[in-house]
């Protein structure tokens, strides 16, 4: 049955690191962490290695376009959950939705959109074969 599952979920904590004086996430850490959720759905839920996508296939996933609404800031010490759904699957491309919360507690909604390139020419390539049918047993089975 389709979309029985839940969806990858990240969880991150707050860290100093990622903190501004006040002790609220400073935005630009919360990107780091949309990567961050990419990279572990690719490994943990598609089984592949991403480093390996990268590192041996020399193909990446670059992000052509992305938009966040914060509906609540985080705090230091809290932690963060980011729920990857992925919206739609293209030629080259993949249209990922991220819902973020703490506790169950809406903190923010993004969408992204990320483009399979050749790391050596730069340009966009067709997903293969493989990945196509591992995105789509994700997005299936996803609700």
């Amino acid at each position: 049955m389709s979309g029985n599952r839940p969806p990858f979920v990240h969880r991150s904590v707050v860290r100093f690191t990622h903190t501004d004086p006040a002790g609220y996430v400073f935005f630009p850490r919360y990107f780091e962490k949309l990567q961050a959720t990419v990279e572990d759905w690719f490994n943990k839920a598609l089984g592949l290695s991403y480093a390996d996508y990268i590192m041996k296939e020399r193909l990446g996933l670059p992000t052509a376009k992305t938009e966040c609404e914060f509906q609540k800031p985080c705090f230091l010490g809290e932690e963060l959950d980011i729920a990857l759904f992925l919206e739609k699957i293209g030629n080259s491309s993949l249209h990922i939705r991220f819902e973020g919360s703490v506790g169950g507690e809406p903190r923010l909604i993004a969408r992204s959109i990320l483009v399979v390139i050749s790391t050596e020419s730069g340009r966009p390539q067709r997903i293969d074969d493989d990945l196509r049918q591992r995105l789509e047993a994700y997005q299936g089975s996803t609700s």
